[in-house]
């Protein structure tokens, strides 16, 4: 399966998709479309990956080579713009708008010396269809050219090619336009590619507007959440549970219903999180730790068996061990300009409806008084209170309106 190169057509703008980002750059379960196939590949470890781009967007800060596909004149046409760097002896044509395809479905691929990859849909609607003999390609129709007899044809082109690096490079001159479309396709160089087919047939599905694109992320979703249980998660509800795809939780944690969780984050051993929490990037919680209902978390770190109950916002915040953080706690950490820090350190108590105005620090085993808005440092074993002293106006309640909802009816 070594020395090979895998090339990714990412040069579609998406059109359909009605908004002013090129389609490869939408987003499912966190990464973009780009990443995860990128990602698939990378398992494989090619000698080099190639993005075939167009001119409104660059793939190198992915941290692959790039080749410019300034008119997209179908899939040949992309190919041949990356065939200049392509050094080994075969390679693997990827599509950047197909996030669910796994390296395992592409180590089908590669077992063969030359291959195609295709699948059966319900509604192959939009697909080129697979005409195979003895296993091997015959001929591939596109919707647009095929008859109703051919497009009652199931097997579809999933657009993922094994080719010989100098047969395809041969082939690639010879490729015509003399289609509805008017553009080069890849399938005309096909004929006799061992078909291989993907045994998910949601591995090869694609997103062309934003209602495929949800589906797409349902589907990646669905898998995410399986995976997760699998390794020893328990998940409540999966249906109302959003998880990243690079998000990391460790076994015996609790996920809660109506949770989401994004990436790049990662939950430790035995915790529990939600109902109801958001969990946003960047947020790392250690072994043993509660996020209550209706908490969010972005941007921190949270030590072991600390909790964080309910009804609060930690952000930018490094948390210790064994810290309890009262309900209705807000941690003020943008001033306007700049998203500031808070150090809470271990076995601390933070009482109810505090607000932390950042950048400070309070020391372990130090205590807030509820309601306080604290503005200075708190020192170890010191109890911090910020609040203006109750004052009880007597017989105040015959001086105020009011009125009496006990005799209503």
């Amino acid at each position: 399966m070594t020395n090979f190169d895998v090339v990714i057509l990412a040069a579609g703008k998406g059109t359909r998709m009605k908004d002013n980002l090129v389609k490869p750059l939408h987003k499912v379960a966190g990464l973009t479309m780009f990443e995860h196939v990128l990602a698939a590949a990378k398992k494989l470890k090619p000698n080099n990956i190639i993005a075939v781009q167009s001119n409104e967007v660059d793939y190198s800060k992915f941290g692959v080579k790039t080749a410019i596909q300034s008119q997209q004149k179908g899939s040949a046409h992309a190919l041949l713009a990356a065939m200049p760097q392509v050094t080994s002896e075969r390679v693997l044509v990827l599509n950047a708008d197909m996030p669910m395809i796994t390296s395992s479905t592409i180590e089908q691929l590669l077992i063969n010396n030359e291959a195609l990859l295709a699948g059966n849909l319900e509604n192959p609607y939009g697909y080129g269809r697979v005409f195979a003999l003895d296993g091997k390609v015959n001929r591939i129709v596109e919707e647009k050219d095929a008859t109703p007899k051919e497009r009652r044809t199931s097997l579809v082109n999933a657009g993922v090619y094994l080719f010989n690096t100098q047969r395809i490079k041969e082939q690639l001159k010879n490729v015509q336009n003399s289609n509805s479309q008017g553009e080069y396709y890849l399938t005309d160089a096909t004929k006799n590619l061992s078909v291989v087919t993907v045994q998910d047939s949601n591995e090869i599905l694609g997103a062309n507007d934003q209602i495929q694109l949800s589906h797409l992320a349902k589907l990646m979703r669905q898998r995410i959440n399986n995976n997760i249980m699998l390794s020893g998660v328990t998940m409540i509800d999966p249906q109302t549970t959003y998880i990243d795809a690079d998000v990391i939780i460790e076994p015996g944690t609790a996920i809660l219903p109506n949770t989401v969780i994004e990436g790049p984050s990662k939950i430790g051993h035995n915790s529990i999180i939600g109902p109801n929490a958001h969990i946003r990037p960047n947020t790392q919680l250690s072994n043993n730790v509660h996020i209550g209902n209706f908490v969010e978390v972005k941007n921190s770190t949270i030590g072991p068996y600390s909790q964080v109950g309910h009804l609060s916002y930690v952000g930018d915040a490094t948390i210790g061990a064994g810290t309890n953080i009262g309900a209705g706690t807000i941690f003020v950490n943008y001033d306007g300009k700049n998203k500031n820090h808070t150090n809470v350190g271990d076995r601390v108590f933070i009482g109810s409806n505090s607000k932390l105005i950042a950048p400070i620090n309070i020391s372990d085993e130090a205590i807030t008084a509820a309601g306080s808005t604290i503005v200075q440092d708190i020192p170890k074993h010191a109890m911090g209170i910020a609040r203006a002293r109750q004052e009880n106006k007597l017989n105040f309640w015959d001086r105020m309106e009011h009125e009496d909802f006990t005799k209503k009816d």
